[in-house]
């Protein structure tokens, strides 16, 4: 009987399962509503009977679940979720193992993202920093080939760190990046910057604008466009340079929607950190566009197990 992981990304509106072979290989994956609303028992409900449809003849060996927001990753307990505001203190890992009786592991969703980078993206090292650009800004560290969680489970918030000026961000503080960065920030700033004879103006008279629209946007040669991405680049580049001096990571891998904008993007981040990193003689240090995207959060969260127990 073929035996594999089932990865489990779960999101305030949908929730992703994938199931992950020997190999690090994604399998099959089905995508189920969260329905809030209905309550966490109902939605682990969901994820047992979609999974073991999906599964059929074949075994699963563990379970692994990310989620975005404060988790106790050794218990597997949802201390709280910016996207299920309701689930506080769920004793989610117990109640996976309730349903599946295999190992299972839950963890912070960025958490999942950077081991899945880690153990599947070919990057060779063991050392790497993840961080995920879209509505939010998160990050995940690998140091010395270990999840690095801290003495509160709540290390990498990456996002979070205080960046500059009084801008409000939704954790409450003034001047954290994601206040700066996030999808939501640069569409208001396109929004504001567009010039009625732009390539943005034409894109978006017929659709919403979108990060995604931006990018294209800015392909075509819209200035505005592409000074929203160099500008954002720049900010996320200086703040990776107080990573880079702290933690001396090998590479830095981006992932997230935003970063679907490629050299856009990636780029003004290199030549800004370059700027803010002290100079230190052969420093191994490259920042790259993530290989595995959407299927990170999938293979990292089968894998869990291995770093959580």
């Amino acid at each position: 009987m073929q035996v594999e992981s089932l990865g489990i990304d779960i999101g305030g509106t949908n929730t992703v399962l994938g199931s992950v072979d020997s190999e690090g290989r994604v399998v099959q994956t089905v995508r189920l509503k969260t329905r809030m609303q209905d309550g966490p028992d109902a939605l682990v409900e969901d994820i047992f009977i979609q999974a073991t449809r999906m599964m059929g003849e074949r075994r699963i060996s563990q379970v692994g679940a990310g989620i975005a927001g404060l988790i106790d990753h050794r218990k597997g307990i949802v201390r709280s979720s910016p996207n299920l505001e309701s689930w506080s203190d769920l004793p989610l890992k117990d109640m996976l193992h309730e349903r599946f009786r295999v190992p299972v592991a839950v963890g912070n969703d960025v958490n999942a993202i950077a081991w899945g980078e880690y153990r599947f993206g070919g990057y060779d090292t063991e050392d790497l920093f993840c961080f995920t650009l879209g509505t939010g800004v998160g990050g995940g560290i690998v140091s010395q080939g270990r999840l690095i969680l801290g003495a509160n489970d709540a290390a990498a918030e990456f996002g979070h760190t205080a960046f500059e000026g009084n801008s409000r961000c939704s954790c409450g503080i003034a001047g954290c990046l994601e206040a700066y960065v996030g999808s939501e920030r640069l569409v208001r700033k396109a929004k504001r910057r567009m010039r009625l004879a732009s390539p943005l103006i034409k894109l978006v008279s017929k659709a919403e604008l979108t990060p995604k629209l931006l990018a294209q946007a800015a392909r075509e040669g819209d200035e505005v466009a592409r000074k929203i991405f160099t500008e954002a680049g720049e900010r996320i580049g200086r703040a990776l340079g107080n990573v880079v001096q702290l933690i001396d990571p090998e590479v830095i891998v981006v992932n997230g929607g935003i970063s679907k904008a490629g050299d856009l993007i990636i780029e003004p981040i290199r030549q800004a950190l370059k700027r803010y990193t002290m100079p230190l003689k052969g420093r191994k240090l490259r920042v790259v566009r993530s290989k595995l995207g959407e299927r990170a959060g999938i293979l990292g969260a089968a894998r869990l197990v291995e770093v959580l127990g």
